[in-house]
């Protein structure tokens, strides 16, 4: 004990006696601070470059405000043993300045000479136009005014060093140095050179003439008008050349399907990697994210920047693939006052028209047509058998009816006169409020938003009620250290009737709605009355939170370090009641609740030099790493079997429980990236990048995918030839290529794995096998090449780009049928190679742009081919049944998404004598066959076939390609006109070449029957026998065999629409000012407004399930109808 008190007694008075001698140092060297001889010999320094000499070989540290050294002269300085007093006065008087010294600290001030005095100037446009309400702002004052309509400023008591900050909407903002006269001040109108806009290319932005790879930008105004609805993703629709973009359905919160440059993958979609503000957007558990955009407010993103070719995205490596979307959203602007922006929006919907389905007597009378023509073409009489389904007391079992007999078939029908379409749609009211706040000082700034979103669908009973908001933080905390937050909020509440439209377009018009007893009608036979399924309950509530956090360094000047986390939390809550009477319940009600979680998150640390050597290499240098992790939970609880299903109708008030579901999975990535970018005499370009991926989504042996990636470009109207050139016509020729590889893990977390489910034999838990895991699983893999000019003629007034790519995905994975004798059905493998090529070309023409008016108009197209090169096994062909996909085949040298069934002959059977004609003999057993399949229900009126192969028979041997749903050119243009503060803009959209299947026009010919639907009023139109040349087969009572799949049921779908029209008008600032002390905005806009198409369905577009993945949009379901919005909003800015 004695040893450890000697000893800290020992070490305290040690430590005691070092501090005092180095105090005493430090003392005696500031007092001799003053007098300590400085020895120096610099030419052409200025006052920066002295003070950091003086820093490091003498000690002193030197204080000022920002600016005060801006405009500080060269100076020449020769001194030997001299003070620090004359070093200074030497050198500041000449830059007007002064000083005071304590020890050895420094602060430097304005002089007797920085006079405050008064600045003034114009400011103009291009042409010479006078700009009026221009922002003029003193960077280290902050004193600000405005120009007044001749363009003229004038800034009173501001000292008379440091910078200007001059800026106007939709011109780019200038820093010039303080002038007592400052002159005509020229901006440069932002739009004119597109190619000096930042674009983001992920982890990290680079101006638009400096990318090697394709990548184009829909920006801020292009987002201007979106209805309350819209999510961005549907938003970019017809704005980017080769990103298809189909809307699913009408339905409030319904999802978007996005395409970038072709299909690359059949078991997961093809959706893009979707960025927001750094974050990844994805669901963990690998299901489409259409739901997670809505989480987005629309009045919240500046700017889209859409990653198309390997070289662009293959720095996000094994999830690039299909494309890369980062969304940038606002932020604060430094030095900029608070600006509060409130907006409105308020809109109807109604569907669009062009659809009817048939009222009670036409209902009537097709049925009785649909029954007397099937007895009529075959010369016979039936059994009453056909009415047993509605009146068994009016049949007499095994007797003949005729069918001739008017009074008889009435039996069947009901006296109800019901339009069930009117009776259960509205023309829907939406409405969203959005406010934010916006600013920053000169060390950080803010943006804090919140936005408030209802729709009402036009099915009764259907909406969506929304919250959102946002907060981005940004804040320079020192010179060196840049910190960062950026947080997104949201809650929406869904009132899903998709399951109402099938009803309501198939329920028979002549069944009334209620009982006479006030009661649902229900007509028993699995046919379940809308009213019932208004009545269903169908709620989902999905809260969200995602967001960053960042912290950034700068070590020296080239150098950049960063950290961010990121997080991406989702929850959906789904409470569903469904009442008896619902089609195919044999209970008395069921209640279920699920609940799906995932939890995302990402930790990127990246570092970026950047320097210019020798005014002639230009070196951009990135490096990083990141690690991700991902979680989904899922349950489903659920009870039958209700005493009251009006009120008591939570889970507690059911008898019957039924089997609780859960599930858990997780996923893991860990990444390693680089990127270089290098430019030598501002004209040669060059981009490597390469990323490592590790997924825990494959075996242990097979989970490091490598992704390398190189681009090259020329700008050729930099090189000194093309100076002799007149600039004025060629602005920008730059030629680009890239090759490049990505990536994708769209599997299941655990598809590696063999897997047991429980399972009960005899009373007894055991396990079985569930799925048969493959742990030799390989990255499927794109390469990608691609070649393209960007060009700009006649300064910039034409201007865009043309290229052609070429996209090979290899290994594509798929689950393949194995024998049952393993105890599995199938397992998933590497199986196939899809090719996409094609050509992209876009042009912006602005045909004229002066201070108060302007015009401009925008094109673009795509063309892509995807083709399906290599099938791995004997057969070289998949059947994709079932489903979505129904008839399609994946056959090796056909194009993708092929449709496959019988050849319609153009015409139909006209008699029994013609089909009788056409039965064959075999020709290996000589025994007689019918001529289409073995068939025997076939009628005149029936479709006809070829005999594509010539042996005979119709059969499935004789089924071939049909076409394809995807579409062989798509894009959309747009004008925009400007008058003062009036704005018209108008936006098409187009698609040509594809062919889909409308499921639900086929299934009318499935067969008719006095229980069946309601039907399209083309049915008044189908094949008679006094209307041969019906463009529409027979209405056939009982099974048909027109309904077999054949391209009689596929259908143009080539559209042009009017996707968005908007007129707006900018109140005069002067009038605002000086009323309301801000500005104002007013707008009236209608979405799809008119299509043009011959498609036979409801929509060319739409109506498809996104569960289908890469199939699933050629299958139109009418599940929803697409809506028509008109809307008027206001907003207004006060500033």
């Amino acid at each position: 004990m004695t040893f450890y008190k000697c000893f800290i007694r020992t070490t305290v008075r040690n430590v005691i006696v070092f501090l005092m001698i180095t105090a005493l140092a430090i003392a005696f060297n500031t007092a001799n601070a003053h007098s300590q001889g400085i020895t120096m010999n610099k030419r052409g320094i200025n006052l920066s470059e002295l003070f950091k000499e003086l820093h490091h070989k003498y000690n002193y540290d030197f204080f000022y405000a920002e600016g005060v050294l801006d405009n500080s002269k060269r100076f020449d300085i020769a001194v030997s043993n001299a003070t620090i007093d004359d070093v200074l006065k030497k050198t500041l008087t000449v830059n007007l300045l002064t000083y005071t010294i304590n020890k050895n600290i420094v602060v430097i001030k304005p002089g007797p000479a920085y006079q405050q005095n008064s600045i003034q100037g114009r400011v103009l446009d291009e042409n010479k136009v006078p700009l009026a309400g221009a922002t003029v702002l003193h960077l280290n004052s902050k004193s600000k005014t405005t120009t007044d309509r001749t363009g003229a400023f004038r800034l009173v008591n501001v000292p008379l060093t440091g910078k200007l900050l001059i800026s106007y909407i939709g011109y780019e903002s200038m820093e010039l140095p303080v002038a007592v006269n400052m002159g005509d001040v020229t901006l440069k109108n932002a739009s004119a050179d597109l190619q000096q806009v930042e674009i983001n290319v992920g982890y990290g932005r680079r101006k638009a003439i400096d990318l090697t790879g394709s990548v184009t930008r829909v920006t801020e105004a292009e987002l201007e008008g979106a209805p309350p609805h819209a999510d961005i993703a549907s938003m970019i629709q017809g704005k980017a050349a080769g990103v298809n973009v189909m809307v699913a359905n009408g339905a409030p919160g319904a999802g978007v399907s996005v395409m970038i440059r072709g299909t690359t993958s059949l078991t997961g979609n093809s959706q893009p990697l979707w960025v927001v503000d750094g974050v990844p957007q994805y669901n963990v558990n690998g299901s489409d994210i259409g739901q997670v955009l809505y989480d987005y407010n629309i009045n919240d993103i500046e700017s889209v920047d859409i990653l198309k070719d390997a070289s662009a995205t293959a720095i996000y490596g094994s999830r690039a693939a299909n494309g890369v979307i980062i969304i940038t959203t606002k932020s604060g602007k430094k030095f900029k006052k608070p600006q509060i922006d409130v907006a409105y929006n308020h809109g109807i919907q109604k569907q669009r028209d062009g659809f009817r389905t048939l009222t009670s007597e036409e209902f009537k009378q097709v049925i009785t047509d649909a029954t007397r023509n099937y007895y009529a073409t075959t010369g016979s009489k039936g059994t009453g058998g056909i009415l047993t389904l509605l009146d068994e007391s009016k049949i007499v079992a095994g007797t003949e009816v005729d069918y001739y007999s008017a009074p008889f078939l009435s039996t069947a029908f009901f006296d109800g006169q019901t339009n069930w379409w009117k009776e259960l749609t509205q023309n829907a009211i939406e409405r969203k409020l959005d406010v934010s706040l916006r600013g920053g000082s000169d060390a950080s700034s803010y943006y804090v938003s919140v936005g408030v979103p209802q729709q009402e669908g036009i099915i009764k009973g259907s909406r969506r009620r929304g919250f959102s908001g946002r907060v981005n933080l940004d804040s320079k905390v020192s010179d060196d250290f840049t910190m960062g937050l950026m947080l997104n909020g949201s809650n929406s509440n869904i009132d899903n009737k998709d399951g109402m439209i099938a009803k309501i377009w198939d329920f028979r018009p002549d069944f009334p709605m209620y009982t006479a007893d006030g009661k649902i009608f229900d007509p028993g036979y699995n046919e379940e009355n809308p009213l019932t399924t208004l009545k269903n309950r169908d709620l989902s509530v999905r809260k969200g939170v995602n967001g960053s956090a960042f912290l950034q360094f700068t070590p020296a000047k080239a150098w950049t370090l960063r950290s961010a986390i990121s997080i991406n939390y989702n929850q959906t809550v789904t409470d569903r009641f469904t009442r008896e009477g619902t089609a195919y319940s044999t209970h008395k009600g069921q209640a279920n609740i699920s609940q799906n979680e995932s939890n995302n998150w990402v930790f990127e640390n990246t570092a970026r030099f950047a320097k210019l050597f020798n005014q002639v290499h230009d070196l951009d240098f990135l490096a990083g790493f990141s690690m991700e992790r991902g979680t989904f939970k899922a349950f489903s609880v659920g009870v039958q079997n209700f005493p009251d299903q009006d009120i008591m109708t939570n889970l507690s008030s059911g008898t019957t429980p039924l089997k609780p579901m859960s599930s858990s999975t997780s996923t893991a990535l860990v990444s390693a990236f680089t990127r270089a970018n290098y430019k030598f005499k501002d004209r040669y370009l060059a981009t490597f990048t390469f990323r490592a991926d590790g997924s825990s989504r494959f075996g242990p042996d097979r989970r490091w995918g490598l992704f390398p990636s190189g681009a090259l470009a020329w700008i050729i109207t930099r090189e000194n030839f093309m100076q002799h050139i007149n600039t004025d016509v060629f602005n920008l020729l730059k030629l680009r290529g890239s090759y490049g590889i990505s990536g994708s893990q769209v599997l299941g977390n655990n598809d590696w794995r063999t897997t047991y489910a429980g399972a009960q034999f005899e009373e007894q838990p055991g396990f079985a096998p569930n799925q048969l895991g493959n742990a030799n699983l390989r990255w499927e893999q794109t390469l990608t090449k691609e070649a393209a000019l960007d060009y700009g003629f006649f300064k910039n007034k034409i201007s865009g780009s043309f290229g052609v790519y070429d996209k090979e995905t290899r290994d594509i994975i798929y689950n393949k049928n194995i024998p049952s004798s393993s105890a599995f059905i199938s397992v998933k493998q590497n199986i196939a190679t899809i090719r996409n090529k094609g050509i992209e070309f876009f042009i912006d023409y602005n045909v004229f742009r002066k201070r108060d008016m302007s015009l401009t108009f925008n094109f673009n197209i795509a063309h892509n081919t995807s083709t399906v090169t290599q099938i791995n096994g004997v057969d070289k062909f998949i059947d994709l049944y079932g489903g979505n996909a129904l008839a399609i085949r994946m056959q090796e040298g056909q194009p993708m998404g092929q449709w496959y069934g019988y050849k319609w002959s153009g015409r139909y059977y006209q008699s029994m004598e013609e089909y009788n004609l056409l039965s064959s003999q075999n020709p290996t057993t000589g025994a007689k066959v019918w001529y289409q399949n073995g068939q025997s229900n076939i009628r005149p009126g029936d479709l006809k076939f070829d005999d594509t192969n010539g042996d005979g028979i119709v059969n499935n041997d004789d089924k071939v390609p049909l076409g394809t749903f995807q579409p062989k050119y798509f894009g959309g243009f747009a004008a925009n006109f400007r008058k003062g503060g009036l704005s018209l803009n108008m936006n098409f959209t187009y698609s040509t070449g594809a062919l889909r299947y409308w499921y639900t026009n086929s299934a009318n010919w499935y067969g008719v029957g006095l229980f069946m639907r309601n039907y399209p009023e083309y049915v008044l139109d189908s094949w008679s026998t006094t209307n041969r040349l019906s463009p529409w087969p027979r209405m056939a009572y009982g099974e048909g065999s027109s309904n077999n799949f054949s391209d009689f049921w596929l259908s143009k779908a080539d559209y042009l629409r009017l996707s968005q029209v908007r007129i707006s008008y900018r109140f005069p600032d002067k009038w605002i000012q000086s009323k309301i002390k801000g500005g104002l905005d007013l707008a009236v806009s209608a979405s799809n407004l008119l299509t043009f198409t011959n498609y036979n369905g409801i929509d060319p577009e739409g109506n498809f399930k996104l569960s289908g993945g890469a199939t699933g949009t050629g299958t139109d379901f009418g599940t929803y109808p697409s809506i028509r919005t008109f809307n008027l909003s206001i907003r207004y800015s006060l500033r």
